[in-house]
């Protein structure tokens, strides 16, 4: 009977512990979709670059400042794809990463692969230099907190002339 009594209790206090970790895990996650936006790519750094503590802080301070503002767009960009289109997309990249194609080579490949609407390529037409613009924003802020060290290790895109 004891050893019964036992087992009951411990089978309960580890499901206990499960339902808590389970718990716990979900809260994270919905803590990571508050804070969208700041794993963007224009946040990251090379690897040259150490921050001081000073330096994290500041950069932490943008990303939580611009990191809405770039998934807001993202969204809007995203949000004009079909199911199959962002299929597509997804498919486009591994082959494009796959067939080591970088940069214009790769973003050509998945455009190709998306098939867009004429409607589709107006809206996206109108919200790329608005993400062009604050991404460049974003990188003069980041490049504003470096030491002369650090910014020769992190250059600036050339201004483009936005139609």
């Amino acid at each position: 009977m004891r050893g019964t009594v036992r087992t009951v209790l411990s089978a309960g206090l580890m499901i206990t512990i499960a339902v808590s970790t389970v718990t716990a895990v979900g809260a994270q996650e919905k803590g990571k979709k508050k804070a969208a936006g700041i794993n963007n790519p224009v946040f990251s750094l090379p690897k040259e670059i150490t921050l001081t503590a000073e330096q994290q802080t500041k950069l932490d301070e943008i990303k939580k400042e611009q990191g809405p503002k770039i998934a807001e767009i993202s969204k809007k960009l995203d949000d004009l794809l079909t199911a199959e289109q962002k299929s597509a997309r997804k498919e486009a990249a591994a082959k494009a990463k796959a067939d080591g194609k970088k940069g214009k080579e790769a973003a050509a490949a998945i455009d190709e692969a998306l098939k867009l609407t004429d409607e589709q390529k107006k809206a996206r037409a109108e919200l790329q230099p608005e993400m062009a613009k604050l991404q460049l924003a974003i990188k003069e802020q980041i490049h504003g907190l470096l030491t002369d060290e650090q910014k020769t290790h992190y250059k600036l895109p050339k201004a483009k002339k936005v139609k």
